[in-house]
């Protein structure tokens, strides 16, 4: 069952202009404080960082981290002991998965039309129990079907990719039914999901030849491409309507 991906993403388009709350300043403070997480687990790793790459005795990779402007940076703090460091490693984790969530929610909102305000960021932290379990599993059951060859584990990926997407929409769903929700959904349309990820990359590799601040338009189209690939899908999997021609 085709899906017409170039009508998909004009549709996502069309919604990023009439969405009642700003979209790229929403993806500029998501990504703001996704860069303050990461600076802090940058910094909580950073002493094991250089160690492990010190037992490597590649000195020119040594010397090359060492002289970086980002790590000379951060050595000039005092490195953490290994007990705080893991516990920010842990938390920052956790903040990401949240922070996801809002994104998900967010753009389920523009989606329908609804006017979401920026706060929407952290309503994951509404159901941060569901969204955590969820993640856990999700990694889990990724990295088992990772075990048996790289393939297995891409076609996990993307057996899980409505996973966050249905819990956010059903927040009374469990988290292992999330899950096998969506296991149902992408059921025949994994090689699309595959396709639409691959119809990205001219975007992507701009977007890092621009230092990424390219992201703060790419990431809202992306988003809301992929809500309209979820609803299409969940409308016909369930039945409601017949694939795009």
């Amino acid at each position: 069952m085709p899906l017409d991906r170039k009508q998909l993403k004009a549709e996502a388009k069309d919604r990023l202009t009439r969405a009642k709350v700003n979209p790229y300043g929403f993806t500029l403070v998501y990504l703001i404080v996704s860069a303050v997480l990461g600076a802090l687990s940058f910094y909580a790793s950073l002493p094991r960082m250089i160690e492990n790459i010190d037992q490597m005795q590649i000195p020119e990779l040594s010397l090359a981290l060492r002289d970086s402007l980002y790590v000379s940076f951060f050595s000039k703090l005092p490195a953490l002991p290994s007990g705080p460091a893991a516990f920010i490693g842990i938390l920052v984790w956790l903040m990401a998965v949240l922070l996801r969530a809002g994104v998900v929610l967010y753009h389920l909102g523009v989606f329908r039309g609804e006017e979401r305000p920026f706060s929407t960021l952290f309503e994951g932290f509404g159901i941060a129990g569901k969204v955590i379990v969820l993640a856990l599993l999700e990694s889990i059951f990724v990295f088992l079907w990772s075990l048996l060859f790289v393939i297995p584990g891409i076609i996990a990926i993307y057996r899980y990719r409505f996973a966050l997407y249905s819990l956010c929409e059903d927040p009374e769903l469990s988290s292992s039914a999330a899950l096998r929700r969506s296991k149902q959904l992408t059921r025949g349309f994994k090689w699309q999901l595959f396709v639409l990820d691959l119809s990205f990359i001219g975007w992507e590799i701009l977007a890092g030849m621009t230092g990424h601040i390219l992201d703060i338009w790419l990431d809202p189209y992306r988003s809301q491409t992929d809500m309209g690939y979820y609803h299409a899908i969940k409308a016909i999997q369930d039945g409601d309507t017949p694939a795009a021609e």
